[in-house]
């Protein structure tokens, strides 16, 4: 049950990490589209401005939605990815259809930004839409957009072809009487192959890229938790002071011990004494989040370190985790408690943070065991 909570943990951070990398592969598409539109405006390029002028301001547009959604909602739904690779689809599509041939590469992408999801069943989403906009654009290319001459004359031309058929400085050149036929034939019909091609090569790529993503998960795994308890290890909290809690403004730390371990060992065997380890770390566990780290760091020794606390927050959690302890009772009716410290402060500053717990913990085992006596 923990391996798997764990694993669809991860599997919406992946969700989302992917889908920021979308937005970011979003933003550089539009600035590479705006880079070109310019060198257009410039007379650099002997486009259409016109046309190239509503290329660009269709996919700002088209993008003013994810960027929506990355303010307002939750990246990692399930339905983002694709309506993400929808709207890029449907970018592309507008922008051949105005500027045909000179964008004719720009079917690919959507292709790329479907890679990196891991999931092959968006790399076939992706080509199915991406035949059908093609479809659809390279017919309103013929109409509206710079189309391509070959598609409007009879016959596939070369150089050669057409100076072959110059006659006193005139071209002359049949029309093509079935436009539709021959964009369908051989304008959408070969390319839709070359992206098939394109897309089988890909979903290799995902089941490679799956499998290695696998073993390295495995390991991480294994170099980062503690395998008895299923919370973060000591190797991951020394990782995490060093690269991530200094960027935290404020965190809060409780640092706890088992009460009298050594005694239910002793008295009770070393199955009691893991059984009230395992305890512990199961109630410390059940406040597992995204901002809220659970670390087995000695024998019976665990932190709760939680990023930017709310008010009353652990002292809350504290009372809560004690109350499910008093409840517990292990084999032979052993019942088990144990000593908490907690401490504020500043992420850049954890290291001290945690020795005042530490110290804070070990007033709360001294009170404890005067209560006893």
């Amino acid at each position: 049950m923990e391996n798997l909570k764990e694993y669809k943990k991860e599997l919406r951070y992946q969700e989302i990490k992917s889908n920021k990398y979308t937005l970011k592969g979003f933003m550089w598409f539009l600035l590479s589209l705006c880079f070109v539109w310019l060198l257009t405006v410039i007379g650099f390029f002997e486009v259409d401005k016109k046309l190239a002028t509503i290329a660009l301001v269709s996919t700002i547009v088209l993008f003013l939605w994810p960027f929506y959604i990355f303010l307002k909602g939750d990246l990692g739904k399930p339905w983002i990815k694709y309506f993400f690779l929808l709207l890029i689809c449907i970018a592309v599509g507008v922008i051949c259809s105005l500027l045909s041939y000179h964008a004719v590469l720009l079917y690919v992408i959507p292709l790329l930004f479907a890679l990196q999801y891991r999931r092959r069943g968006t790399i076939w989403f992706v080509y199915g839409i991406n035949t059908f906009t093609m479809l659809i654009s390279m017919l309103a290319n013929y109409c509206y957009g710079i189309y391509d001459l070959n598609l409007v004359f009879e016959g596939l031309y070369t150089r050669s072809g057409c100076m072959s058929m110059v006659k006193d400085g005139v071209l002359i050149l049949p029309f093509n009487e079935d436009p539709i036929f021959v964009i369908i034939v051989f304008g959408v019909f070969p390319r839709t192959i070359i992206l098939l091609v394109f897309s089988i090569m890909l979903q290799y790529a995902v089941v490679n890229s799956n499998e290695d993503a696998l073993k390295i998960a495995q390991l991480t795994y294994l170099k980062e938790t503690d395998t008895k308890t299923r919370v973060f290890n000591k190797n991951k909290y020394e990782e995490m002071v060093v690269e991530y809690y200094p960027k935290i403004e404020q965190i809060g730390v409780t640092f706890w011990d088992l009460n009298n371990l050594k005694y239910l060992n002793d008295r009770y065997g070393h199955a009691v004494g893991d059984m009230a380890i395992e305890t512990l770390s199961s109630a410390l566990n059940s406040y597992s989040s995204d901002r809220c780290r659970i670390y087995r760091i000695g024998g019976d020794e665990f932190l709760l370190i939680i990023d930017n606390p709310t008010e009353h927050e652990m002292e809350s959690i504290v009372k809560s985790v004690k109350e499910n302890l008093e409840a517990c009772y292990l084999e032979q009716n052993v019942r088990i408690s144990s000593a908490v410290g907690i401490a504020y402060g500043m992420g850049k500053e954890i290291a001290e943070i945690v020795k005042v717990a530490d110290t804070n913990m070990y007033v709360d085992k001294k009170i404890s065991k005067e209560g006893r006596t």
